[in-house]
């Protein structure tokens, strides 16, 4: 049961990340909001990082695909779960199977790793000391 706490992050982090452009289950005016503000975050990412435009693009394209198949492992239930919790800022309870986790962190991964391949040394760095920045604030907002 723990490990199943372990995925649940990364499988709501994925999933946040990339539903918010999944036409199937978002209306048009909560798409271009949510992706407005997505891409503010984005946008300062990408930046940090220094990414070239053939990066930029490279990584679109990976997260399109991305989102293509994490629509094709959920439900219409998980759909709009996901998007009634996104609506109300919540974390979703999707009831994952362990066939759909299991999809999901091997989409995470795959797609992470495609990522890495195009990243340099310098970036993979600085993502990573991002990472853990965020993770420090995170888990500091949630002890209060």
């Amino acid at each position: 049961m723990k490990k199943h706490f372990l995925l649940l992050p990364g499988v709501i982090a994925l999933v946040l990340a990339t539903a918010t452009v999944i036409p199937a289950f978002t209306n048009t005016a909560v798409a271009v909001d949510a992706q407005a503000d997505r891409t503010g975050g984005e946008k300062a990412k990408s930046n940090r990082l220094n990414l070239t435009d053939a990066q930029k693009a490279q990584i679109k394209q990976i997260r399109e695909s991305s989102r293509q198949q994490m629509d094709a492992i959920l439900t219409p239930e998980q759909k709009e779960q996901l998007r009634t919790a996104r609506q109300q800022k919540q974390k979703p309870n999707l009831n994952l199977s362990e066939d759909q986790k299991a999809k999901l962190k091997a989409l995470r991964e795959n797609s992470k790793a495609q990522i890495d391949a195009i990243l340099t040394p310098e970036q993979k760095q600085k993502r990573q000391e991002m990472r853990s920045s965020w993770r420090e604030k995170h888990h500091e907002n949630q002890s209060k």
